[in-house]
């Protein structure tokens, strides 16, 4: 188990607990505390509650013959995608998609047992938020600290953005989880910057119920529970907002990426 250095919580957020995932032997745990921890030795696996065995299929899958196993060593243009299990006892109740999306997949990783260990994907240059936030600011943080030295005009991005949005909710999909984090930018800033929707993990049909569904905290509306296109074009909203009176102007194309369900 490892801990970040503890933080001080955002104005208006209060601690709910911890979620712990922990091994023992070849087995992986999920627990949850109501303790808050800064370091590993403060764990007493007894007094945990909510355990669950993770069953290795659920975070290292047998590798499929329609996969391409990845070169040793790997390329540097690959980011490599490790399962998180941190919200395992949430995931595990919910529907599974039944493939991955071939058009950012390139390959797997895989151990010499024959399971997935990682999925390598397109790597792209960085997140909005890294751009105009290196330290992932939240909002309200973010609205009194943008670095003069990167302000510029995003409008050209935010309108490729929704355009991407709008591509999303013709195929009656909700993205549900749009902020500065899940947007990619790639390439050099100008003609060639290409922009990217990642993340689709909250991405729902149409009308389907948000509960359970993990959202970015401060970047959706707390009233909504049910999957609304109107949803991601407000929180894109909320990004101009942060953001758009001190961008200057960029040429930009977008490239659809649409999820497998």
């Amino acid at each position: 188990m490892s801990f970040p250095p503890p933080q001080p919580p955002e104005q208006g957020a209060t601690f709910a607990g911890t979620l712990i995932v922990y091994q023992i032997g070849n087995d992986l745990h999920h627990a949850s505390s109501k303790a808050c921890y800064t370091s590993t030795s403060q764990v007493e696996v007894e007094r945990l509650s909510n355990d669950i065995l993770i069953p290795a299929s659920a975070y290292s899958p047998l590798f499929p013959s329609g996969f391409t196993r990845a070169p040793d060593p790997l390329p540097q243009n690959c980011y490599i995608k490790k399962p998180g299990l941190t919200s395992y006892d949430r995931i595990s109740k919910e529907s599974q998609p039944d493939h991955i999306a071939e058009s950012v997949l390139l390959e797997a990783t895989v151990s010499p047992q024959g399971r997935i260990t990682g999925l390598c994907f397109v790597r792209y240059n960085r997140t909005l938020m890294q751009e105009v936030s290196p330290g992932s600011m939240m909002k309200r943080t973010l609205r009194s600290n943008l670095d003069e030295r990167r302000r510029r005009d995003y409008n050209q991005i935010l309108a490729n953005i929704e355009s991407g949005i709008k591509h999303l909710h013709s195929l009656g999909l909700v993205h549900n989880d749009i902020n500065p984090s899940n947007i990619m930018l790639d390439g050099d800033d100008g003609d060639d910057e290409t922009v990217f929707i990642i993340d689709f993990s909250s991405c729902r049909r149409v009308g389907e119920s948000l509960e359970d569904v993990g959202r970015t905290y401060e970047w959706y509306d707390e009233q909504v529970h049910d999957a609304l296109p109107q949803s991601d074009l407000d929180a894109l909203k909320e990004i101009h907002v942060e953001g758009g009176s001190v961008w200057e102007t960029s040429r930009i194309s977008f490239v659809h990426t649409t999820p497998s369900l």
